[in-house]
C-alpha cells in the first residue's frame, strides 16, 4: 500500500516538478557574412567552427534586405543573401552543431535601418513582405527554430501592417517568429507583441564608468525585460548586445569605428559583455546573441576596435560561467 501511494504521489508530482523547471539559458552570435568569405566558403565554415569551438550554442545568420534611401518604397532582398547563399550558411552552421536562427535586417547605404521613413508605407509593407517571405520558405526548409522578420525598424513599429506581413510569413514558416526592437524602450512601447512569439530587444544603453552604478542600471535593465515578458507573456531574448573593443565607449556604446575613433581595449569589452551575461541569465529571458561574429575567420584581433568578439579576450564569454552577482 505504501509503494502505491509513493507511485501516486510522484504522478501528482510530476507536472509540477515540468512547470518549474526553466529553458537553459542559451547565448550565440550574430553572424555577419565578410566579402572575402561568402556563405558556404571554406572560410566560413572554418569561421563557423571557430565559434562552436569556442562554445557558443547558436548563430544568428544576419541576412540582407535593401533598399537605396530611407524613403524608398521598395526594398529588396541584398545581393550577398539570396535564398540560395541563406540555404548554404544556414547548412554550414547545422554542420558545425550551432543551432540557426535566421536575422533580417534592412541595409541603406550610409544611414541606420530606424532611419527608414518610406514615403508610402503600405507599398514598403508589400515589398518587404515580398523579400522577406523567399527566406522564411528557407528557414522552413531547413527547419530553423526562429526567424526575426524585422530589426530596429524605428519608424515603422507603429504600423498596423506587422500583423498581415507576421501572417503571411505563419503561411511559410512553422518556427518562432519574432521581431527586434533597436532598444529597452522601443520594446516597451511596441504595439504588436501579441503577434509575435517572443519579445526581442537590442540592448545597446549608455553605461556608468563607475562601476557599481553600471551594475546597477545593468540588473534594473533586466528586470524591465523580465516584466516586459511577463506583461505580454512572452519569453524575452536579447537578440543583439555588443560593445566595440575600444577605450570611452560606454557613454555612446552603439557607435561604430566609422563614427568615432578610439583606441583599443579588449578587456572592457570582455567587461561588459560578461556582465551582461550575468545580469540576463535569469528566468523569463531565454538566451542573448552577441554581436558580432564574421565569415571570416581572421576577423578581429588584438588591434581591432570594432564590436566582433573574434580572436579577442571577449570570445571566452560563449564558454566561461556568468560571474558573481
Amino acid at each position: 500500500m505504501a509503494k502505491r501511494t509513493l507511485m501516486f504521489l510522484a504522478v501528482l508530482l510530476l507536472p509540477l516538478v515540468g512547470c518549474t523547471q526553466q529553458p537553459e539559458f542559451w547565448i550565440g552570435a550574430n553572424v555577419k557574412v565578410a566579402g572575402d568569405a561568402g556563405w558556404d566558403s571554406e572560410e566560413a565554415k572554418r569561421s563557423l567552427q571557430q565559434l562552436a569551438d569556442s562554445g557558443a550554442d547558436r548563430a544568428l545568420l544576419v541576412a540582407f534586405t535593401w533598399q537605396a534611401q530611407t524613403d524608398s518604397n521598395d526594398p529588396v532582398i541584398g545581393s550577398d543573401s539570396s535564398p540560395e547563399m541563406i540555404q548554404a550558411g544556414l547548412r554550414q552552421m547545422k554542420q558545425v552543431g550551432l543551432v540557426p536562427v535566421l536575422k533580417i535586417h534592412l541595409w541603406i547605404p550610409d544611414r541606420w535601418a530606424g532611419d527608414a521613413q518610406p514615403t508610402d508605407p503600405d507599398a514598403w509593407f508589400d515589398a518587404y513582405r515580398e523579400a522577406v517571405l523567399p527566406l522564411a520558405r528557407v528557414a522552413e526548409q531547413e527547419q530553423v527554430p526562429a526567424l526575426v522578420v524585422g530589426t530596429e525598424l524605428r519608424n515603422l513599429e507603429q504600423s498596423g501592417k506587422w500583423p498581415g506581413l507576421v501572417a503571411a510569413v505563419r503561411e511559410v514558416y512553422s518556427g518562432k517568429v519574432l521581431y527586434v526592437t533597436d532598444s529597452l524602450q522601443r520594446a516597451e512601447e511596441f504595439p504588436h507583441w501579441g503577434v509575435f512569439d517572443v519579445v526581442g530587444s537590442s540592448l545597446y544603453p549608455a553605461l556608468p564608468s563607475e562601476p557599481m552604478q553600471r551594475d546597477t542600471q545593468m540588473r534594473e535593465a533586466a528586470d524591465r525585460l523580465v516584466l516586459l515578458g511577463e506583461r505580454h507573456q512572452k519569453p524575452v531574448w536579447v537578440a543583439e548586445v555588443g560593445l566595440r573593443s575600444a577605450d570611452d565607449v560606454l557613454a555612446a556604446p552603439w557607435k561604430s569605428p566609422e563614427e568615432v575613433e578610439l583606441p583599443v581595449d579588449l578587456e572592457l569589452q570582455k567587461t561588459i559583455l560578461e556582465k551582461w551575461k550575468t545580469v540576463l541569465d535569469r528566468p523569463g529571458i531565454e538566451g542573448m546573441g552577441i554581436w558580432c561574429w564574421y565569415t571570416n575567420p581572421d576577423a578581429g584581433g588584438e588591434n581591432d576596435t570594432d564590436f566582433t568578439v573574434q580572436n579577442k579576450p571577449a570570445e571566452s564569454i560563449f564558454r566561461d560561467p556568468p560571474a558573481g552577482p
